[in-house]
């Protein structure tokens, strides 16, 4: 039977910019805005739909806005966007599966008065098109016209996905006596790590952290915050999924949702948080093959035409995580109230001990600064070595995540400490030599000049039962197979 490999490979990548936004009016129960101190960005990933020759990602954008009204007091709101984004080419006519992948959304926002946002969000897309290549390595049939072959294996992989919406977490937050007690919930902002994946039969289990930050007021009017960590595993069914398969993983934060409860002793210190996430597989499994990398005939006069076909392998996920510290000059007077972070550009780069990780972390943070609060933003540059190793003509991908960090000021400089997770993932392609084409004719072989005669010994069949079928000695047959491993003798 035919034996061909199927490679998925790339046939389209292309860049798009979703925007969203618009004008948001202040609910009537909200005070007047006096000053904007920061804005949260959430990005929920709905799907990525392939039409050709166009492909479309929706997404859903939520911002919470972070305020001093003009009482004196912190305030949020929250709002809610759609975003949907189109890219086009002609290079997906062969495709047959899309992915969209969303970078770290731009927010800016100001104020047309005071009670009227004006909020315009960029969201970079990459859209990436996939379509099947399958090669056809040899000619059905041929070992029955008297031909040997010698066969090779060879391995490409096949992409499947498995996702979960909309799946519930709850748990309870205690704060430690250290922290004031809280009289009001302001608001709170989640950020997930990048996830690692564990496959095994028929299922693949998804670890990832979540870091909360809570913004809450005191009894007496103050703004204070907490941070905290909580990790999860989740499980989810995925067809074809074996102990082997190659994997990575994407979590998203749908909603989050929090309350104030009291503990045993009567004291508002229990914070009950509820959230959703969805949870996405993409995993690819194995596909072994034969291909013919040469044919003999010892009956008939044969001729082969050789070709080329490239098998397609995929790298194991490297997961890894380490602490980022760094730190930028300005005007950072005050304590830090609470702050978030994102990792910018960054890039991947060999050298001789190892990968290295180059980029920015964006951090933006509240400044009390003698009763005056402050929006800060500032960048802080990191470099890691990684212990991986790229190897040369592979295609290699990053996803790249930062936790929540721990920020200071001291002098006009601000110190941040951060975790940064990582994952890597890549293809190897390689290149064989196959026959592609066979043409055999009956023309008996000349006797006068002898061709390479092969044989497939039977299991138990010694060397002197092949010797003797040939009328050679036992000698003369090992001589001439010294070099042979495998099982098809070379006849002298």
């Amino acid at each position: 039977m035919n034996k061909s490999f199927i490679n998925w490979k790339r046939t389209a990548q292309m860049p798009a910019l979703a925007e969203a936004g618009g004008e948001y009016i202040l609910p009537n129960d909200r005070p007047d805005v006096k000053k904007i101190l920061h804005v949260f960005t959430y990005l929920k990933k709905n799907g990525c739909f392939f039409d050709p020759p166009g492909m479309t990602a929706d997404a859903e954008l939520s911002f919470i806005i972070v305020y001093m009204g003009d009482d004196g007091k912190l305030h949020s709101v929250k709002y809610k966007a759609p975003v949907s984004v189109k890219a086009q080419s002609g290079e997906t006519d062969e495709a047959e599966t899309a992915t969209a992948v969303f970078s770290p959304p731009d927010t800016q926002i100001r104020l047309s008065n005071p009670r009227k946002f004006q909020i315009k969000c960029r969201v970079p897309v990459s859209f990436y098109a996939y379509g099947k290549e399958e090669n056809t390595p040899y000619i059905e049939g041929v070992q029955d016209a008297g031909l040997q072959c010698l066969e090779k294996n060879g391995v490409t992989y096949s992409v499947s996905s498995a996702r979960d919406d909309s799946v519930p977490y709850s748990f309870d937050v205690s704060l430690p006596d250290s922290c004031p007690e809280p009289e009001s919930l302001l608001s709170s902002y989640a950020v997930t790590s990048t996830p690692t994946v564990t496959a095994s039969e028929g299922k693949a289990n998804i670890s990832f952290s979540v870091d909360l930050t809570f913004l809450y007021i005191t009894s007496d009017g103050a703004a204070a915050s907490y941070q905290t960590k909580t990790d999860i595993n989740h499980e989810i069914a995925a067809d074809n999924m074996t102990p082997d398969s190659v994997c990575r993983g994407n979590i998203c934060i749908d909603e989050v949702h929090c309350e104030l409860t009291t503990d045993k002793n009567g004291e508002m210190r229990v914070i009950e948080v509820d959230l959703t996430y969805n949870a996405e597989v993409l995993y690819e499994t194995a596909e072994a093959g034969v291909y013919v990398s040469d044919m003999y005939s010892t009956e008939f006069e044969s001729k082969q035409t050789y070709g080329e076909m490239t098998l397609r392998h995929a790298l194991p996920v490297f997961n890894t995580h380490f602490s980022v510290s760094g730190s930028a000059e300005g005007e950072y007077e005050g304590d830090v109230l609470f702050a978030t972070a994102e990792c910018g550009n960054y890039q991947l780069t060999n050298e001789n001990s190892g990968t290295v990780i180059t980029g920015d972390i964006d951090i933006y943070t509240v400044i009390n600064g003698d009763g005056e609060l402050e929006g800060q933003t500032a960048t802080v540059p990191f470099r890691a070595i990684l212990q991986y190793t790229m190897n040369e003509g592979g295609e290699y991908f990053a996803d790249v995540s930062v936790g929540m960090p721990t920020v200071r000021t001291d002098k006009n400089t601000l110190y941040a400490d951060a975790e940064l997770y990582v994952s890597i993932y890549g293809t190897e392609y390689e290149t064989v030599k196959t026959v592609s084409t066979m043409t055999i004719s009956d023309t008996p072989v000349n006797k006068e000049k002898p061709s390479l005669r092969l044989y497939r010994p039977d299991p138990d069949e010694t060397d002197w039962d092949t010797a003797k079928k040939y009328r050679v000695s036992v000698d003369e047959l090992q001589r001439a197979n010294a070099e042979n491993k495998r099982r098809i003798y070379i006849i002298p």
